[in-house]
């Protein structure tokens, strides 16, 4: 899903950070090409073809000038000992990502499972289980971030912090996704005049919140990066149905086949809790609590 918002809205969006998967329109709303070429061998990636469909989207403005991927921040990373996402999936978005070049890192030489790896939580890193987190002594969403901002990410010793917790309302009708999304905001995030940067993070299969409960949201290791660097991070959520069993997201089109572009009902819910925190108007409510504020009194977000 993060490759497909980046494609999607390259105008606003400076770059993705991709944790074992594929290139843009991989599936081509093909569930079978989605679970084989996309995932279980990464052989026969049309990236020419992809390159088409990009070129058809940008002629009907349902996506943004792919010019705009040129110099944007791509991190990507696939584990040695992922037997569920096989590294040439993952290999193929970085050729395709070169293809419009864009400034790409990667990470594929750690033995890590199908897994979001972390410092010290979760499950043995060499697991593909649920909660689908390793503690693998590797900071993912720290290298994600240092690379999207440039080398500017400082680490520090910040810890997450309940109370700068939000819960938002997201778009469910069509969407397949939850009632709410959460928003998390260091204090200085949330004064007046604050404009701290804004980054999005989608959980994987299989880590909804009623897979996993919040650990997606509270355990992944972003909270603490944004406190130590006053980012503002926006966590939407997905959840399982008849037509998505797992809580995917949608990047093979079982909401509509216009799932990789801004007409599709995911990129535009999202779209529209982007929009809401940039301008301030998102109505938040804190964690645990029964007050409800304005965004405008609390959250104000750059988008990066």
């Amino acid at each position: 899903m993060a490759v497909q918002m980046h494609v999607a809205n390259s105008a606003s969006i400076r770059g993705a950070g991709v944790f074992a998967a594929g290139p843009y329109w991989c599936s081509k709303g093909d569930v079978t090409t989605a679970v084989t070429t996309c995932m279980s061998t990464g052989v026969g990636v049309d990236i020419e073809g992809i390159k088409t469909q990009i070129s058809n989207y940008e002629r009907s403005s349902y996506i943004d000038n792919s010019s705009n991927l040129k110099g944007s921040k791509v991190f990507l990373f696939s584990g040695s000992a992922d037997k569920i996402v096989n590294r040439k999936v993952v290999m193929e978005t970085e050729n395709f990502y070169k293809e419009y070049s864009a400034d790409v890192k990667t990470q594929f030489n750690l033995y890590v499972a199908h897994t979001m790896p972390t410092k010290d939580y979760g499950s043995n890193c060499a697991s593909s289980e649920k909660p689908f987190i390793g503690r693998c002594n590797y900071e993912g969403a720290f290298y994600t971030l240092s690379h999207l901002f440039d080398g500017k990410i400082k680490s520090g010793s910040a810890k997450y912090n309940k109370a700068n917790l939000f819960e938002v309302t997201q778009d469910t009708v069509g969407t397949n996704m939850g009632p709410k999304a959460y928003v998390y905001a260091p204090k200085a995030c949330q004064e007046s005049g604050a404009n701290c940067p804004l980054h999005v993070v989608f959980h994987g299969c299989q880590q909804t919140i009623a897979d996993i409960d919040m650990q997606y949201v509270e355990k992944t290791g972003y909270n603490e990066v944004a406190e130590n660097n006053n980012l503002v991070i926006l966590y939407p959520q997905a959840v399982a149905s008849a037509v998505n069993p797992m809580g995917c997201w949608d990047w093979w089109g079982y909401t509509t086949s216009s799932f990789a572009n801004k007409n599709g009902p995911q990129i535009k819910a999202v779209n529209k809790l982007i929009s809401g925190l940039k301008s301030g108007e998102l109505a938040l409510e804190r964690v645990g609590e029964d007050t409800v504020g304005r965004a405008q009194d609390t959250i104000k977000a750059a988008t990066e």
